[in-house]
């Protein structure tokens, strides 16, 4: 007779697992709305917790075994987190030219203001 399954191979293993893909779902909509409201901080403050999740879920992914239901669950996570995902890359980039952009006609604007005192 095999041996029990322990919770990181049963049922309770597999609901914590797919807890924990949708907590990350859920951070990863947050993150987007705070990149849509310019919230860069709140965005760090929240990939933080999403990069303790993935975590957890690397170290139990391996020995957990879903179900179909479970497995098409956690692929419609993943593929929501990977939209949300490029959308908040896309608002960066965006904030990072306008960063850069500024940043560019501040040095400009102080070589000018050198020029015309020198």
């Amino acid at each position: 007779m095999p041996p029990p399954d322990d919770a990181s191979h049963g049922a309770a293993g597999a609901a914590r697992l797919i807890d924990c893909y949708e907590l990350i779902a859920q951070a990863s909509h947050e993150m987007l709305a705070a990149s849509r409201a310019d919230d860069w901080e709140s965005v760090t403050r929240l990939e933080d917790a999403c990069r303790a999740l993935i975590n957890e879920v690397r170290r139990d992914a391996c020995d957990t075994r879903l179900s179909e239901v479970e497995q098409a669950r956690r692929i419609a996570l993943l593929r929501g987190i990977l939209a949300d995902d490029a959308q908040i890359r896309e608002r960066s980039e965006l904030w990072l030219q306008q960063l850069e952009h500024m940043v560019g006609t501040s040095g400009a604007l102080r070589r000018l203001t050198r020029l015309e005192r020198g």
